[in-house]
């Protein structure tokens, strides 16, 4: 009997399929470095090599339907969001069986939890002890921050040619773009413009952390979860475990670069023009700096911490990386207070940092101003400019709009760590370090402890809060309510 003719499927569900079935290929790939690893270290290769196999046999199951698409129908754009919110779900699952096997966690709760942290880049963790781990744990840690930082957007653009427009959707909503420019006329070649700027920046960051003293091992991890913005060590001290100035500066030096537009590096590498990239980068560096200025004095003047400290704690909070050398819970109440408003405040739209963006807040401020000045003017025509660029008035409705969204979502995400009993502050951190990618928080969750003073459910709400904020708040939102408006 010959076989039954098996039907195509929908281009939505082949683009769902297609989608994580690159991500769980690319998650095999990190599997087996780390697996290979694990044979010199003696500990946990078997666990990592059979998940590497595990998650290349769900690549295959996923890519062997996707080729039989029906012809000729549009994708429609809930397909693209639903396609890259289960890619960054199903890597995360991938990422939290790793570490059950491995026998990191007993909980699958507490994996899934540390597994999302690494691919959001959040760098909020429960592991602790961290020194003493496996060598192939801390690696794959590490592995799932730098894949998170624009892998998996890379594997969804990859299978843009076949996909259209939903999947574009996607790719600039992970990116961190308020725009829909493009670096180049194809869309795959600035996935692959952006990849290469990622890897020449890790290869920097690892060369310039061995010539600050850091050993091999220990230099591939933090140049990975630097460039990334993430925010993992291989110290249960972080970058303070090492005690070193010259560390520090290198880590300082590439959270910034990992912070900035990376269309301000292609269109300076080809001698372009960097605006409106360039007066963004500016800003962002100009609020660093006055953040850092405003810290130091507050710490300083309450003996509380140096200007080293000061420095290298808050860039790695401007530019939400998770970093710390020192315990700023413990902090002033004014220095305190700003740290917090800083988790919100990101580096540059396009780069691998979390949190609003600093175009959003600058164009948030110029669109106040202009609604300001409108009763005193009302004649006057006014365009929303920075940077020498104009902004429609559709881009200026979706930052007012976005604004809106986080701060529904900043503040369900409060109430919800609320109900589980901790304290406010510990509730009002938790939620925006989770929301914003930051990792470490204040009060029960600072950067001296680790997330476990959360009951479960506080860390349930924090696995959605990462997920939400690593694919820009509306990704999330806009898929929830079209899931909701269908069940009506």
């Amino acid at each position: 009997m010959s076989a039954r003719r098996r039907l195509p499927i929908g281009p939505n569900t082949a683009l769902v399929l297609l989608t994580l079935g690159g991500t769980f290929a690319v998650c095999a790939l990190g599997l087996a470095a780390c697996a290979v690893v694990g044979l010199f270290d003696g500990r946990a290769a078997g666990a990592f090599a059979l998940c590497a196999a595990g998650s290349l046999a769900l690549s295959a199951v996923c890519l062997r339907p996707a080729r039989r698409t029906a012809r000729g129908l549009a994708v429609r754009p809930l397909g693209g969001l639903l396609a890259v919110t289960l890619a960054w779900s199903g890597a995360s699952v991938v990422g939290a069986v790793a570490l059950l096997a491995a026998g990191t966690f007993g909980s699958p709760l507490d994996a899934l939890f540390e597994a999302t942290s690494g691919f959001t880049t959040t760098g909020a963790t429960l592991l602790y002890p961290i020194e003493g781990q496996p060598d192939a744990v801390l690696l794959w840690r590490s592995v799932m921050q730098w894949l998170g930082g624009v892998g998996i957007v890379v594997v969804v653009v990859a299978i843009a040619p076949v996909s259209g427009p939903a999947v574009q959707r996607a790719f600039y909503a992970e990116t961190s773009g308020i725009t829909t420019e493009r670096l180049t006329p194809r869309i795959i070649d600035t996935a692959k413009i952006i990849g290469g700027i990622y890897l020449v920046l890790s290869a920097a960051a690892v060369i310039a952390y061995l010539a600050a003293g850091m050993g091999g091992f220990d230099a591939f991890n933090h140049a990975m979860t630097s460039v990334s913005t993430a925010g993992f060590s291989t110290r249960d001290a972080s970058i303070g475990g090492f005690d070193s100035l010259p560390i520090e500066l290198v880590a300082i030096a590439f959270m910034i670069f990992g912070g900035i537009n990376f269309g301000f590096y292609w269109r300076a590498v080809r001698g372009k023009p960097t605006m409106p990239q360039g007066a963004e980068v500016l800003a962002f560096l100009g609020i660093l700096a006055g953040a850092i200025a405003a810290i130091a004095v507050s710490v300083e003047l309450a003996g509380d911490a140096s200007l080293r400290e000061a420095a290298f704690n808050v860039t790695s909070i401007v530019t939400t990386t998770g970093y710390a050398s020192a315990d700023f819970s413990a902090w002033n109440d004014f220095s305190r207070v700003a740290l917090l408003v800083l988790f919100s405040s990101g580096a540059c739209a396009a780069s691998t940092a979390g949190g609003i963006k600093v175009i959003r807040s600058v164009l948030l401020l110029k669109a106040a101003r202009q609604e300001i000045d409108r009763p005193l003017n009302p004649l006057v025509v006014r365009v929303l400019r920075f940077g020498g660029h104009a902004y429609s008035e559709d881009v200026r409705r979706a930052v007012l709009g976005y604004f809106l969204v986080y701060a529904i979502v900043i503040v369900a995400g409060t109430l919800a760590m609320a109900t589980t009993g901790v304290d406010p502050i510990t509730a009002i951190s938790a939620a925006s370090s989770a929301l914003n990618l930051i990792g470490p928080g204040l009060g029960t969750i600072g950067p001296d402890t680790t997330w476990q003073a959360l009951p479960d459910f506080g860390r349930a709400v924090a696995i959605l809060l990462m997920i939400t904020g690593r694919l820009e708040v509306f990704t999330i939102v806009a898929l929830l309510a079209a899931i909701f408006r269908f069940r009506r």
